[in-house]
C-alpha cells in the first residue's frame, strides 16, 4: 500500500495508471503528490501530459509553465509545452518552445521532428528541411520524417529528390498510406501517371476512407484517357 505522505509514490502510480489509459485516475495521483510536494517539477510535468491527453490544453499548458517556474532547465517540459501549444494552434509560441527543448538537449528527434512540421505549417520550408534532415542524422528510420522531408521538397518544386524521400518512408514503413499517397502526387506530377494509378491504388487498399486519394486518382485516370474508372474513382 502507498505511504500516505510519499509524493514520489503517488507520482509512480499515476505514470502506472496513465500507461493502463485511466486518465482521471493518474490526474487524482498527480494531483496527490503536488499537495504534498507543491514544487515537484515531474509531477507538474506528468500532470500536463495526462490533462493533454485529456483535451484541456490550457490546463495542461498551465502544468508546464508551472514546471518551467521551478525547473527551467528541463528540456521534456519545453518539448512538452511545445506539442500543447502547436495543438492550440500558436505555431510561433511552439517553435520557441521546441527550440529551447533542442538547444538544452540537442539529440531529441522527436522535438526536431515537431519543429519541422510547425515550420513548414509556417512555410519556412528551408528551415523545416533543415529540421527533418536533422532527425534523420539522429534516427535514420524515422519514416515520418522521410514522409514529411518529401512534402516540402515536393513543395519546393523537386519532385525527384522528394520521391527519394517518399521511398524511404515506404522501406521502413511499408503500410503508410500517407506516404504512398504524397508518392502518387509527386509521381502525376512528373506524367509519370501510371506510377501514380499503383500508389493511389497502394494508399487507398490501406486506407479506404481517403477521400484525397480517390480524387487524384480520378484525375490520374482521366489523364490517362479512362473515364469510366475515372468517374467510378470520384
Amino acid at each position: 500500500s502507498l505511504k500516505p505522505d510519499y509524493p514520489e509514490a503517488h507520482n509512480n502510480l499515476g505514470i502506472a495508471l496513465k500507461d493502463q489509459g485511466d486518465l482521471n485516475a493518474a490526474i487524482d495521483s498527480y494531483n496527490k503528490a503536488l499537495s504534498l510536494k507543491p514544487d515537484y517539477p515531474e509531477a507538474h510535468n506528468n500532470l500536463g501530459i495526462a490533462l493533454k491527453d485529456q483535451g484541456d490544453l490550457n490546463a495542461a499548458i498551465d502544468s508546464y509553465n508551472k514546471v518551467l517556474s521551478l525547473k527551467p532547465n528541463y528540456p521534456d517540459a519545453h518539448y512538452n509545452l511545445g506539442i500543447a501549444l502547436q495543438e492550440q494552434g500558436d505555431l510561433t509560441a511552439a517553435i520557441d518552445s521546441y527550440k529551447q527543448a533542442i538547444q538544452l538537449k540537442p539529440n531529441l528527434p522527436d522535438a526536431h521532428y515537431n519543429l519541422g512540421v510547425a515550420l513548414q505549417e509556417q512555410g519556412d520550408l528551408n528551415a523545416a528541411i533543415d529540421s527533418y534532415n536533422k532527425v534523420l542524422s539522429l534516427k535514420p528510420d524515422y519514416p515520418e520524417a522521410h514522409n514529411n522531408l518529401g512534402n516540402a521538397l515536393k513543395e519546393q518544386g523537386d519532385p525527384n529528390a522528394a520521391i527519394t524521400s517518399y521511398k524511404q518512408a515506404i522501406q521502413l514503413k511499408p503500410n503508410y498510406p500517407e506516404a504512398h499517397y504524397n508518392m502518387g502526387l509527386a509521381l502525376q506530377k512528373q506524367d509519370d501517371l501510371t506510377a501514380a494509378i499503383d500508389s493511389y491504388n497502394k494508399a487507398l487498399s490501406l486506407k479506404p476512407e481517403y477521400p484525397e486519394a480517390h480524387n487524384n486518382l480520378g484525375f490520374a485516370l482521366k489523364d490517362q484517357g479512362d473515364l469510366t474508372a475515372a468517374i467510378a474513382s470520384y
